[in-house]
């Protein structure tokens, strides 16, 4: 083949390529333009849904004092991070040790335990300062889920 034969078979592979650039360039583009952006789950029960319930200078006086307990609360989470990858190593071991299963469960149990009770103590203490409706609130975000709702209603047993 000579140059001169070449020159229109390079220039329809050349407007191809920009053709085809192009074509995938404005999927590409329409694509990340007609995407809705990724929204943020929030857990629909517990802490994060009682400080949606409150006013906002509660809601930041709750996170100051979560935050504060922090400190408090960094051993503990990971005293229950420790156990649990122990239960993980135990459960994946060759052979079952079922003493050591056993223990490594009850770390896990006794770091979440405790855990629980400085996030109750701090919700007690923050409950103290609030009154009688932001308490009510509080209630339904944290405890009634699920239940009756009503102020008549008995506990089941």
């Amino acid at each position: 083949m000579t140059a001169r034969s070449l020159k229109p078979w390079l220039l329809v592979s050349v407007l191809l390529n920009v053709f085809l650039i192009g074509g995938v360039g404005g999927g590409l583009y329409h694509w990340m333009a007609n995407t809705p952006p990724a929204e943020v789950v929030v857990n629909p029960h517990g802490l994060r849904q009682a400080m949606v319930k409150l006013p906002p200078e509660r809601r930041r006086e709750l996170r100051q004092l979560l935050r504060h307990n922090r400190d408090d609360s960094q051993p503990l989470i990971m005293a229950g991070r420790e156990a649990r990858l122990g239960v993980i190593k135990q459960l994946e071991a060759p052979s079952l040790d079922r003493e050591a299963l056993v223990a490594e469960l009850a770390k896990a149990r006794e770091a979440d335990m405790a855990l629980r009770a400085l996030v109750d103590s701090t919700l007690a203490q923050f409950a103290n300062t609030l009154p009688q409706d932001e308490r009510q609130k509080l209630v339904e975000a944290l405890y009634m889920r699920g239940q009756a709702k009503s102020a008549g209603s008995k506990p089941r047993s």
